[in-house]
């Protein structure tokens, strides 16, 4: 399984572009369920926040988000290290979409109202692998922060 997963992850040229953006897409989709289960409680509103990040961060069309997501959550299961997502979003993502990602990282954490030490430090290991400066990072989760507040 692990083998089927780096196939997956690893950008070959003889991939179409669509197929290349939607590798790239599970990789970042694949952190926000990393983010979402790391405090042992992978809720509904969770999942609900990452949905609706994958239709509107991601443009992902309604027809292929199950499956992306699907496949995010089997990838993320089976992952052994978030360099495997981390490389891939080094590679592929500017500045300010490593931004977004970790913005979009925050909402999932407070998306259940509450910030469990477990997705705050998920968080901060990814921005650090990604090269997000701190003061991007908190700059993120005070975005984040209005956000869901202002919908809740």
């Amino acid at each position: 399984m692990l083998n089927r997963i780096l196939n997956f992850i690893k950008l070959s040229e003889t991939k179409s572009k669509e197929s290349d953006s939607n590798d790239i897409i599970v990789c970042g989709l694949a952190l926000l369920i990393e983010v979402a289960k790391s405090d042992n409680e992978f809720s509904d509103v969770e999942l609900k926040e990452i949905t609706q990040i994958a239709c509107h961060q991601f443009s992902i069309p309604q027809e292929q988000k199950g499956e992306l997501l699907t496949l995010a959550k089997s990838i993320s299961t089976e992952s052994t290290s978030l360099y495997e997502f981390t490389s891939v979003i080094n590679e592929h993502y500017s500045s300010e979409e490593k931004f977004q990602l970790i913005s979009a990282m925050w909402k999932v954490a407070f998306a259940d109202s509450k910030i469990d030490r477990y997705e705050e430090h998920i968080i901060r290991k990814v921005a650090d692998l990604i090269y997000v400066p701190h003061m991007k990072f908190i700059e993120a989760k005070h975005e984040a922060s209005l956000t869901v507040k202002s919908v809740h």
